[in-house]
C-alpha cells in the first residue's frame, strides 16, 4: 500500500510569550488569528492559538511551554531547525527583504546556494525562518 499526503496541516511552535509571538506573526508575516482555546485536563489547561496565512492557507499553532521554562529556541538541540516559506519569484523574495526591513526584523541578505535563493530571519524566540525561492 502506498501512502500519500496532500500538504501540511499546520506547524505547532512553543513560544515564550504567546501574545508577542501572535503579534509578530501577524504584523511581519501576515498571519491572522483563527481561534484561541484552552487544551488539556481541567487541572492543567493551557491556551493555544491558531493563526492562518490568508494567501497560502498555512496554519501555525502556538502555545507557551507547559513547564514554564521560557528558554530561548536553539536550532542546536534535537527538534526543529527552521521553517521555510516558498515564494514564486525573485521580485517576491526581494519584497520580503523590504517587508522585514520595514518592521525592523534583522535578516540575512539574499543567499544563493545554487538550487535556491533565500532570506533567513528569526522570530522573537529565535525560531529560525526562511523565505525560499527554489531555482529551476
Amino acid at each position: 500500500m502506498t501512502t500519500t499526503v496532500s500538504g501540511i496541516a499546520h506547524v505547532a511552535l512553543v513560544v515564550r510569550d504567546m501574545a508577542a509571538s501572535a503579534e509578530f506573526y501577524g504584523r511581519v508575516l501576515g498571519f491572522e488569528a483563527v481561534t484561541e482555546r484552552l487544551e488539556g485536563p481541567p487541572e492543567a489547561r493551557h491556551p493555544r492559538q491558531l493563526l492562518r496565512h490568508p494567501g497560502s492557507g498555512i496554519t501555525l499553532g502556538i502555545h507557551e511551554p507547559l513547564d514554564g521554562s521560557g528558554e530561548r529556541f536553539s536550532p542546536q538541540r534535537t527538534g526543529l531547525d527552521h521553517v521555510a516559506l516558498t515564494v514564486a519569484d525573485r521580485t517576491a523574495l526581494d519584497a520580503w527583504g523590504e517587508q522585514l526591513d520595514a518592521h525592523g526584523v534583522e535578516h540575512s541578505p539574499v543567499r544563493d546556494i545554487g538550487y535556491a535563493q533565500f532570506i533567513s530571519f528569526a522570530d522573537p524566540d529565535g525560531i529560525a525562518w526562511e523565505v525560499w525561492l527554489p531555482t529551476p
